[in-house]
């Protein structure tokens, strides 16, 4: 599970570092969208996985 946090961290990460760059906002938007649901998905993994081991 802790892979699946780190995992959403650098991604994160990686779009605060985009997003501080001169890029237009259309695509800020879309991509920081994309970072928003990979993060959710993750998320809901990290908890499947948790409540597997649990099980």
């Amino acid at each position: 599970m802790s892979e699946i946090l780190a995992i959403i961290t650098a991604a994160n990460e990686a779009y605060r570092a985009f997003a501080a760059t001169e890029t237009d906002r259309e695509i800020k938007v879309a991509v920081g969208n994309a970072v928003r649901f990979l993060a959710a998905d993750l998320t809901s993994a990290a908890e499947l996985v948790a409540t597997t081991r649990e099980g």
